[in-house]
């Protein structure tokens, strides 16, 4: 075959400069336009500023985005287009004073020291702060916050597509009026067009419509033929005559006869009607109308409608041929051999479906056209091959293309999903000419059952996603969604993911309900949860209580109340003593004795206060408040730690495998702790391997290429360009760092495998209220349960940056507004 996007205000700190940089923007078209936005409650909003925003978790309304980064990353004033604003500690109060008061210095280790000198000054300050907190909460479980926030869930994801598809799964949703667009393409018993060879008559060539030359010779005339393969590069090759309708006539016609066939098929001639003018000349003569030019366009317009259709045909027409010629032109430049041009005819995207879909028992026929003979010269005796064996000469992959082969010959079947999965790595690496946008779908749709109608204005992604919903390809769309590209410039169809995951291991909880424009689907069933990016928050810990916890926590709780007893019988006592009545004796001394005493006992509590808290916090955490946060950059993780908890208790832990950068060994630092003091590091190193214990490794104290990676982040200057990111999970108490080119807002869980989730981390373009996959992280199985089940989801794979790339001179000055004034709201 021929190569064929309430009203919001400016955050606070927006400043005068920033205002005539905007000014200035609006001189650009894509700042003329003004693009409205709907909440999960039709809320509109509208706008025409490029700032990154989210949608809040406490009204779903929409924000600009603040990101917490690390003083590194602020420092670079790296290209962004959200804001962003400083680290701040989110634990409670009760703890950061307690570790204030303590002057505790932590080491690399987690260590703590405390500075005395420090310590003794800022003792007395933090106790009585202390005793207000204790006083200003209502309770003092051990949990760091107050109540379970979200009922132990994380923060939700307020968002809801309210737009039409493009096509929905079930045509009953799609917009009224439209077109359906689920019609097959019907699959052709035979050619509608071909050239017979007229023994009876000298063995000229007739071109004719089957049907006509069954009424003429019989309809017990055998139709069979040869089919007829060359690709146009060949034939449009400068230096060439090229393969013109007289050549490919007597290829056809010496193919037929050597192959015992009475017909031959040949894309230059057997698509379209050519007596289509014709014909239409001699119907409108007989009624007496006369030919004008408005009739041949029309005829040519429907000659090329016809031509259309029955291309997508032709894989039916090979199936049916009995027997294939192969034409392949020399090379000028290859001194007049035939192997490098045969391998370019293999190398096609349009002749890997005609080779595999052949099923006659003839070898294939190999025609070579040279250029230097005559056309009137005959032509040279044809190659007799194999399939298998041009296979191997004209496949460069013939390690994964022989899989295709092997389905075909019924020697070895794939099911749907592996046959789709290896024929797309196949076509994925032939050239082709563009005729349509979805070509590499268009030429997968010949090697499968069902195939939907061509719809003309489709984009490569959406002629595949169609082809996709219509067959059995075993939610092929929903398992490619988990993929995590290996490159950003990877295509959609690229089948390669981070770790080598094959498609067939995923295993999808989500379905595809339909396409949307923009490269996009419509997903539903996924769970989803809000990221904070802005500020940590207290987190709500469980756990199993001591008795000595208990009592700490007890004597801390009761000192409020204590102490106001306390103070209200010395008043007492001391009032009555003076104010005696009639001279009577009152003795109030006991009452004095133990109100002072009450005093002395709290002071004691109270001066042991900071001891007390950390106690307290020392527990062994079962459950904890699950939360998403989120910064930019790298932290070490102590820090992190102490920013969040207040405290380091070994609670966070660098994840073993969730993104490209995680990394894991043995638990050296982990089991070290509990080794004897008089074990030898030979024996120590006995029981670490024994014990077969792993744990996640600080991805840049372990690895130069990461710690790189970090670096570069920092002085990158385009706002498209990658950057470093942090994801803290309370839940499961897992920081992982991964790669982005923008802070992605939400998390998708959008399938399993490995025993593992596939998480979707996502941005949001507001303009167009599409979510697209920024990374694809690997999460534990339970986190699913603390996740709540999202409305539809228009989903993108790549974000289209074409209006991002405009010169945008409040880029620069994007980062450093908000500072530690922003809020989460």
């Amino acid at each position: 075959m021929n190569d064929l996007r309430q009203s919001s205000d400016l955050p606070s700190g927006q400043t005068s400069k920033q205002t005539q940089n905007s000014s200035k923007q609006a001189e650009t078209p894509y700042r003329d336009r003004f693009f409205r936005h709907r909440d999960f409650l039709r809320r509109p909003f509208q706008g025409n500023d490029r700032n990154e925003k989210f949608l809040s978790p406490y009204n779903g309304r929409l924000r600009y985005l603040f990101v917490q980064s690390s003083d590194g990353v602020i420092a670079s004033k790296s290209g962004a287009l959200w804001y962003r604003t400083g680290l701040r500690n989110g634990s409670p109060w009760m703890i950061r004073l307690s570790t204030w008061a303590l002057s505790l210095n932590y080491d690399s280790e987690g260590s703590a020291t405390t500075d005395y000198r420090s310590a003794a000054i800022r003792w007395i300050p933090a106790c009585l702060a202390i005793a207000v907190v204790v006083d200003s909460q209502s309770s003092l479980p051990i949990q760091v916050a107050p109540a379970p926030s979200n009922f132990g869930r994380y923060d939700a994801f307020l968002y809801k597509d309210w737009r039409y598809p493009l096509d929905a799964r079930n045509k009953t949703e799609n917009k009224p009026g439209k077109t359906n667009t689920a019609v097959e393409i019907p699959r052709v018993v035979e050619p509608t067009y071909l050239c017979f060879i007229d023994f009876e008559n000298h063995e000229k060539i007739r071109w004719s419509s089957v049907s006509k030359w069954r009424q003429a010779h019989g309809d017990a005339t055998p139709t069979d033929y040869v089919f007829v393969s060359f690709i146009g590069v060949q034939s449009e090759r400068s230096g060439y005559r090229g393969f013109d309708n007289k050549f490919l006539s007597k290829v056809g016609k010496h193919a037929a006869k050597k192959a015992g066939a009475s017909a031959y098929w040949v894309s230059k001639s057997c698509l379209f009607n050519r007596e289509g003018e014709k014909e239409e000349k001699e119907r409108l003569k007989t009624e007496g109308t006369i030919w004008t030019e408005s009739d041949t366009v029309r005829v040519a317009e429907k000659n090329r409608l016809e031509k259309e259709r029955n291309i997508w045909t032709i894989s039916d027409i090979v199936r049916r041929a009995k027997a294939v010629a192969v034409v392949v032109a020399e090379d000028p430049y290859d001194d007049g051999k035939y192997d490098t041009a045969l391998q370019e005819w293999g190398d096609r995207v349009w002749t890997m479906p005609e080779l595999l879909l052949y099923t006659g028992n003839q070898d294939i026929l190999i025609y070579k056209h040279n250029n230097k003979k005559s056309p009137e010269e005959p032509l040279d005796e044809p190659r007799e091959t194999p399939r298998r064996e041009l296979w191997s000469e004209t496949w460069s992959d013939t390690a994964l293309s022989g899989q295709l082969l092997d389905h075909y010959e019924n020697s070895l079947v794939l099911s749907p999903l592996e046959l789709v999965t290896v024929a797309l790595r196949c076509l994925n690496g032939r050239k082709h000419k563009e005729y349509k946008e979805g070509d590499m779908s268009y030429a997968l749709m010949g090697l499968l059952r069902q195939r939907p109608n061509v719809v003309t204005t489709d984009n490569d992604f959406q002629a595949f996603a169609r082809l996709s919903l219509a067959n059995d390809s075993n939610l092929l769309m929903e398992r490619m969604i988990c993929l995590l590209p290996k490159s950003l410039d990877e295509n959609w169809w690229s089948l390669d993911d981070a770790w080598d995951v094959m498609l067939w291991d995923i295993y999808p909880k989500t379905q595809i309900c339909g396409i949307g424009d923009n490269n996009t689907v419509i997903l539903d069933g996924a769970r989803g949860a809000a990221i904070r990016w802005d500020k940590f928050a207290p987190v709500l810990m469980l756990g199993q209580e001591s008795t000595r916890h208990r009592l700490a926590r007890w004597v801390l709780r009761t000192v409020p109340a204590l102490f106001i007893v306390a103070l209200l019988m010395v008043i007492i006592g001391a009032v009555v003593k003076v104010n005696a009545i009639n001279g009577a004796v009152v003795n109030v001394k006991p009452i004095i004795d133990v109100g002072a005493g009450l005093l002395v006992l709290s002071g004691v509590v109270v001066f042991a206060s900071p001891n007390l808290t950390r106690l307290i916090y020392q527990t062994k955490v079962h459950d904890s408040q699950p939360f998403f946060f989120g910064m930019e950059g790298y932290l070490d993780i102590h820090e992190l730690e102490l920013l969040i908890f207040g405290s380091l208790e070994g609670r966070l832990q660098w994840s073993t495998a969730s993104s490209p950068l995680s990394h894991h060994d043995l638990d050296r630092q982990g089991m070290k702790r509990d080794f004897l003091i008089e074990d030898t590091p030979e024996v120590a190193e006995r029981i670490m391997k024994s014990e077969n214990m792993f744990a996640g490794l600080d991805p840049v104290q372990s690895h130069e290429t990461t710690k790189q990676l970090v670096e570069n982040a920092k002085t990158t200057t385009n706002h498209l360009d990658k950057k470093i990111f942090t994801l803290i999970d309370t839940y499961t108490m897992t920081v992982t760092l991964f790669e982005a080119v923008r802070p992605p807002v939400a998390v998708l869980i959008c399938g399993a495998e490995g025993g593992m989730q596939r998480a979707l981390l996502c941005s949001q373009d507001w303009t167009s209220g599409t979510l697209y996959r920024e990374t694809v992280l690997r999460m534990e199985t339970r986190v699913k349960d603390r996740m709540d089940t999202m409305a539809r989801v228009r989903l993108g794979l790549r974000r289209d940056d074409k209006r991002e790339e405009i010169d945008d001179p409040t880029v620069s000055e994007f980062h450093r507004v908000g500072g530690r004034d922003a809020s989460f709201v």
